[in-house]
Order: C-alpha cells, then structure tokens, then sequence
C-alpha cells in the first residue's frame, strides 16, 4: 500500500516546564528524515519522497509499506516521540497514476497540489477525466490518485504550472466545471526531494506511469504572478 503521511511541528510549543513558547526550526522533521531515512531502510515502509507544504507547519513523506500496522509501527517508532511533533496524518494513495514529464519540462514550473471535494457518485468520472487530459508547456499533472481523506476531499492531484495564477486558471477552466465538483483547493509545494534512486523508483512505480493523452490543455491567458505564493 501507498500512504503520504506528514508530520506536524508547528513554529513554536508550549514548554510546559518552563512555562514559555519554544520557537521551532521549520525544518526539524526534514533534517531529522533526511539524516536517519537510509538507516531505517529494513526497518518496515520504504520511503520514497518528502515535501514541504507553503505555510502549512508540515513535512510530507510518500512511503510503501506491506499494510496500516507497519506503517503504525513507523511512525511510532521514529516519529511520535519526538518531542517536537504534534500531529500526525496518514492518508492512502488509491489508484495512484502517475504521468510521464520529459526533464526539460521541469525548469521554471512550480509544483502544486489540487484537492478536490465531490460528490461521491461523480468520482470516478472526475478522476478518469482529469486523467484523460493532455499536457502543455506550461501546465501539466503530475500524479493522480484517490484519498478519502476526509468527507470534503476525495482526490488529490500533484501538478506542475508556470505559477499560482497559472495553477488557480487551469483549475477554474478544467476542474470545477466537471460535473460533480463542489470545491477546489490549491496548495503550493515549496520544496520536494526523491530520497532513492531512480532504479529503485522505476521499480516500485513503473508500473503506475501512463502517457498524457487527450486533447492538449490550451495555453492559458493568466497573469505573470508578482506576488508569488501568498494566497496558496
């Protein structure tokens, strides 16, 4: 099974022994996974990549596992008895589809993720029509899969656009007129990294990778994004 767990640590806790707030280094679950992650490579999930979410307090890990028990096991383990944490999530990866992006369509995107609530008879049609759409230079989906997380998100998709404004034109043009689509949510992913190699990649993801196909997404007329990242 597939999970994306993310770990919160907020900016800063109560010391309760000291009675004061504690400012927190944003990247404390980053540097702790990017120092442990090979050591625990026979300890149960395999991790496969992390993100960091704009404004959001949490580190975002991608792993495998065998079943929920191990994964539990995990994260008790390695992650709830730190003391800084103060959340942790696990959702499942369901169908997870993932969609071939030539290297050179990486520079100068930025990497998003889109949420969508919907009414539960329409799912499969949104998540087959959105994986039907094709790619261009300056938008493109990068995965797709199902999560359940919560009764107002049921599909989560990664993406790559040119910027927010890009990314919020392509959602209101493509997404939210699709039938059965009540609500959109947009988050910028500010920081990303694969932590095995690409052979190991290929080998427990090969199978998931299709083509983009469909009609080609137009190019969109959107303003140039001068205030970067600050609604998302």
């Amino acid at each position: 099974m597939l999970a994306l767990v993310r770990i919160h640590v907020p900016s800063s806790i109560h010391d309760s022994k000291h009675h004061e707030r504690i400012r927190v280094n944003p990247d404390h679950i980053w540097d702790y996974v990017m120092k442990h992650h090979e050591s625990w490579d026979n300890d149960g999930p395999k991790i496969f990549y992390m993100t960091q979410r704009y404004m959001q307090d949490d580190t975002s890990l991608i792993m495998e596992a065998k079943d929920l028990d191990s994964i539990a096991d995990f994260l008790l383990k390695h992650f709830a008895a730190n003391k800084y944490v103060r959340g942790i999530w696990v959702l499942n990866l369901a169908k997870m589809t993932f969609f071939e992006i030539p290297p050179d369509h990486l520079e100068g995107l930025d990497r998003f993720t889109v949420t969508i609530d919907a009414t539960p008879q329409h799912l499969e049609k949104i998540f087959d029509s959105i994986s039907s759409f094709g790619s261009s230079n300056e938008l493109m989906i990068n995965y797709i899969t199902y999560t359940f997380q919560s009764f107002n998100s049921s599909i989560m998709l990664s993406m790559l656009a040119r910027n927010k404004n890009h990314m919020e034109s392509f959602v209101n043009e493509y997404i939210k007129p699709l039938e059965g689509v009540l609500s959109t949510d947009i988050t910028y992913i500010h920081r990303t990294i694969r932590l095995v190699s690409s052979d190991e990649w290929k080998k427990s993801f090969g199978h998931m990778y299709r083509l983009h196909g469909g009609e080609r997404i137009k190019d969109i007329d959107a303003d140039e994004d001068t205030s970067r990242f600050s609604c998302c």
